[in-house]
């Protein structure tokens, strides 16, 4: 879970730069295109303009008139800003009132001639496509120097294509360095993320080591009252661990299962002690107080958020197989499977270790009713799964005590002397 949130984190993070770097690219490119096309156009606009000026100034625009020579030198000077400006595609020049003065047989443009005039500055046209290439116009007044007035308008003729051209080479460097400069805070928010996940594995692994150590010690009290089961609750788990694994089951829902066996006995502190260290057999009102544990761990857990997981396989770890169990009755596949785990875990530490009233039954004996109960009392699976176990002696129980007598002077009964003195 925790690998796949960086691993998204890296994916979405990775995307959104991307995506961000080609949009600013794109951005930055195209601003830098324009910003380089409108200083060709102005150096193109003024070099015209300063180059008509002077034959401006012979021509007779009230009478459209003027001299061969005059004609010469705006021929000249069209000829020679289509040779020197690669992206001048040709010069007309026009009257006032849109016919045209140069060529003379240029076609009329009276509207885009008179919007320049109107603007009174350089009017441009849309682009438009001309033997293949994309191009537009800038329609330029041109004053008469004697009178101020505007004696004709030039249109120039430039190639966007050309224009475009002239900027290729840093469209490359312009991605580069927007790419350089997304990938340094990527990496940057990369660091920043691996270092929190580290740190939240870090305390995760301490909340978890806190939580196990406390459900060890809540384990160790609940079996300590019971001078014949210590240890009981720490083996159950362990039991319980292996036989889940053995399952195939996740490594969450194992670690779920081993904390809920460390805790599956904790109701029983709620169980009188006049019942739960009673040397012998149980009567059946007594087994009646003994059997109602489930529920008294309910109580005290269900409103503990982080055991919320683990309940189930508490409250129905003595649930049978057949139905015939308690606290809810619940049979087969309706009985969590953590629950189930812990059932089998749990009878066979019993079955392995003294009680009061009897002594520890031998392996071979216990892998026997193990087996005999597949099917009624265990989940079948469960019970095969945990007999492959024990003969490949993956799960061994405690050695027998020596002498019954020695388990007098445990915990539980210590509790009573100390109350009496």
């Amino acid at each position: 879970m925790k690998n796949s949130f960086l691993t998204r984190f890296t994916i979405v993070t990775l995307v959104a730069a991307l995506a961000c770097a080609g949009l600013l690219a794109y951005v930055l490119d195209a601003n830098h295109a324009r910003a380089v096309q409108s200083d060709l156009i102005a150096n193109a606009v003024g070099q015209t303009s300063e180059a008509l000026t002077e034959p401006i100034g012979r021509i007779d625009y009230h009478q459209k008139r003027f001299d061969a020579k005059t004609y010469a030198a705006i021929d000249a000077l069209a000829q020679r800003q289509s040779n020197f400006l690669e992206y001048v595609r040709g010069i007309r020049v026009y009257w006032p009132d849109g016919s045209a003065l140069y060529p003379t047989q240029a076609p009329a443009a009276s509207k885009d001639v008179q919007a320049a005039i109107a603007a009174q500055d350089v009017w441009r046209t849309g682009v438009r496509t001309v033997h293949g290439e994309h191009v537009t116009t800038a329609y330029v007044p041109l004053a008469d120097p004697k009178s101020n007035a505007y004696a004709a308008v030039a249109a120039i003729d430039l190639s966007v294509d050309q224009m475009r051209s002239q900027t290729a080479p840093e469209h490359r460097l312009v991605f580069l360095a927007t790419l350089g400069a997304i990938t340094v805070i990527v990496v940057s928010l990369l660091t920043l993320a691996l270092g929190a996940q580290r740190e939240l594995n870090r305390r995760e692994r301490l909340a978890t080591q806190t939580l196990m150590q406390t459900m060890q010690g809540v384990a160790a009290i609940v079996d300590k009252r019971d001078p014949y089961t210590a240890g009981h609750s720490i083996r159950v788990a362990a039991y319980s661990r292996k036989l889940a694994r053995a399952l195939g089951l996740p490594d969450k829902d194992v670690r779920v299962i081993e904390h809920a066996a460390l805790l599956h006995d904790v109701g029983k502190i709620g169980v009188p002690d006049a019942v739960l260290l009673k040397p012998g057999q149980l009567s059946k009102q007594e087994r009646t107080v003994m059997e109602f544990h489930p529920d008294i761990a309910n109580e005290i857990l269900r409103n503990v958020e982080a055991m919320h997981e683990l309940l189930p396989c508490i409250v129905h770890h003595h649930e049978r197989w057949d139905g015939k169990g308690y606290p809810r009755h619940l049979s087969a596949q309706a009985i969590p499977l953590g629950a189930r785990v812990i059932a089998v875990a749990d009878a066979y530490d019993a079955m392995t270790t003294d009680r009061p009233y009897r002594r520890a039954l031998s392996v071979d004996a216990a892998k026997e009713q193990l087996e005999n109960g597949a099917g009624t009392q265990f989940d079948a699976t469960c019970a095969a799964k945990f007999v492959e176990l024990i003969r490949a002696g993956e799960v061994v129980p405690p050695p027998p005590a020596t002498d019954l007598s020695t388990l007098s002077e445990s915990f539980g009964p210590q509790l009573r002397l100390a109350s009496n003195s």
